[in-house]
């Protein structure tokens, strides 16, 4: 997908090489986002590198002037940027960033890597609520996590939204006021959806099944409770993940199997031509507002709610993309589809353009300029070594071959049991 306004923007010169530390490089909000501002900065001037562990369809969609770094350890990612620094002028800004702890600590590894006659500025999003203790996570591992935040450095820390700020403010009892707010990024497009004007109505999902995109599960209530209103609709849920199996199951149970479709892996490049043709887009984060770009009147969902949201994305705070607010959602997802299966065309039409002037505002020459902003504005951070001594605790606690003999050890016990 190219954005219409790409070469009406163009970066500071100031911003010379950009390194972009991240795991594998697979379909995702946060691994797209990392291919959309890689394409921007390319097309600005900058030499941009992105470090993943692995590669796979996103690969293809990145400029040819990109450079990809593989590596499987931090180790060797460090070898291979430091092949690289010869390339570097003196005195050139170099930008790191790194979208999650892991890659976080990665990043403070990369920073230690760079002599200090260059200007370098490790930059760091959090795109979830819970990024740094998600609830699946254990203790050891959420508290290297705030030690890595804190040795990024408060002003070197972005979040997608106000929701992000302050559940992390909140858990470590921090003042975040100095950290910025940076919505989502995506390409701008012209919108190309029309409604179909019937009844029926045709609703698409396109994410991950992880715990925290309950709506998933509810699919199948909403489903047959639509049904036993009367209203014909169908559902089609893009995506593969560890909640499939129980998704299955609903579906099973309330007996919506030609009603509600498991499709599988979409195709991030198929995103455009397939969510175009449904009549509404449920979901969150960044594939809702790719929907909402195409002009497809979207729903966004709220995390861990099975069957409730807050309405539609222009409806929602401006960064805003399924996150819980002050009060719980209370809009059932059951109304609104009913609600547009009985509006007319003229309606449909508005939502329409209501939705896409909302995605709209999530333009990446906005989020850009908010970036290389950050990185001119430098703060005060942490120290070389602190940076690369926590960098190292986390490796240590996460790569190191004591750790790996215990999760084979336990992964035997598991399998045997």
């Amino acid at each position: 997908m190219t954005d219409i306004r790409h070469a009406q923007h163009s970066a500071p010169q100031l911003l010379t090489e950009v390194f972009m530390v991240y795991g594998s490089l697979r379909t995702g909000g946060i691994e797209t986002l990392i291919v959309r501002v890689a394409n921007f900065f390319v097309s600005s001037g900058a030499r941009v590198s992105v470090c993943c562990d692995s590669v796979g369809e996103l690969d293809s969609m990145l400029e040819d002037q990109v450079n990809v770094i593989c590596y499987s350890e931090t180790s060797d990612l460090i070898r291979s940027i430091s092949a690289h620094l010869g390339d570097i002028r003196i005195g050139s800004h170099v930008l790191i960033m790194s979208f999650d702890a892991i890659s976080a600590a990665r990043g403070l590894m990369v920073e230690t890597v760079f002599p200090k006659n260059l200007q370098v500025i490790h930059l760091s999003g959090i795109f979830h609520p819970r990024a740094y203790f998600m609830t699946s996570e254990r203790a050891d591992r959420v508290f290297l996590n705030h030690l890595v935040a804190n040795a990024v450095g408060r002003e070197q820390l972005y979040f997608m939204n106000l929701e992000c700020r302050e559940s992390h403010s909140k858990r470590w009892n921090a003042d975040f006021s100095t950290s910025p707010v940076l919505a989502l990024p995506i390409n701008i497009l012209e919108p190309t959806w029309q409604s179909s004007n019937k009844a029926n109505v045709r609703v698409v999902s396109v994410g991950r099944l992880v715990d925290f995109k309950s709506y998933n599960l509810g699919v199948a209530r909403i489903v047959s409770d639509c049904l036993n209103r009367g209203i014909q609709v169908t559902w089609d849920i893009y995506g593969d993940g560890p909640l499939r199996s129980l998704i299955e199951a609903e579906i099973e149970t309330l007996g919506v199997a030609g009603n509600v479709r498991l499709m599988g892996v979409l195709e991030y490049s198929s995103f455009p031509e397939i969510v175009v043709n449904y009549d509404l887009f449920v979901g969150m984060g960044t594939a809702a507002l790719e929907a909402a770009m195409l002009g497809v009147p979207t729903i966004c969902v709220t995390i861990d709610e099975a069957t409730r949201c807050y309405g539609y994305l222009h409806e929602l705070p401006h960064g805003n993309v399924g996150e819980l607010q002050e009060y719980p959602p209370t809009l059932e997802l059951a109304d609104l589809i009913q609600e547009y299966s009985e509006s007319a065309q003229e309606w449909r039409s508005n939502f329409s353009q209501q939705c896409h002037a909302a995605a709209e505002r999530y333009g990446i020459p906005v989020f850009a300029e908010a970036l290389i902003k950050m990185a001119v504005n430098t703060h005060a951070s942490p120290t070389r070594l602190v940076k690369r001594l926590v960098g190292e605790l986390y490796c240590l606690a996460t790569e190191s071959y004591a750790v790996k003999a215990i999760r084979s050890h336990l992964s035997k016990r598991a399998r045997s049991a």
